[in-house]
């Protein structure tokens, strides 16, 4: 009884452990990054360009998924949503998404990525260029 007493505390301390973890704290591959509107520069912060949304990313082994969120893009546009790594190696197509009238749209979807590669970016080709993310880490 004593035993089972034990077991069941040590269990119940556990649990208020994890529950007090921030959403993600298990985990370092769920990184957030700004998209930056007209950045074509492979994966470089350029800070002065307007922000139009944020991805979400997150690896499991050599698959990378990507939720995309454009904001404040051109209304009624289509984007190619692309993830690239690496010094700019091209890795896939994510998605597809098109705007509404207020310039918002969301997409997710995943690519398969090389074991070795750790950097990445993703990018939506819309028709205002390139609008690439800043480079994430994202081991496997």
């Amino acid at each position: 009884m004593r035993r089972q007493m034990f077991a069941l505390a040590a269990v119940a301390v556990l649990a208020l452990v994890l529950l007090a973890l921030p959403a993600g704290a298990a985990s370092g591959n769920n990184p957030k990054a700004s998209i930056q509107s007209g950045n074509a520069f492979c994966g470089a912060n350029e800070s002065t360009f307007p922000v139009i949304g944020f991805t979400n990313y997150h690896r499991v082994g050599n698959t990378v998924s990507v939720q995309y969120h454009l904001k404040k893009a051109i209304p009624n546009s289509t984007y190619v949503v692309e993830l690239w790594g690496d010094s700019c190696s091209f890795f896939g197509v994510v998605t597809t998404v098109k705007t509404n009238s207020n310039g918002v749209a969301n997409g997710n979807g995943s690519v398969t990525v090389p074991a070795s590669s750790t950097r990445f970016f993703a990018t939506g080709l819309g028709p205002n260029g390139y609008n690439d993310t800043p480079a994430v880490t994202l081991n496997p």
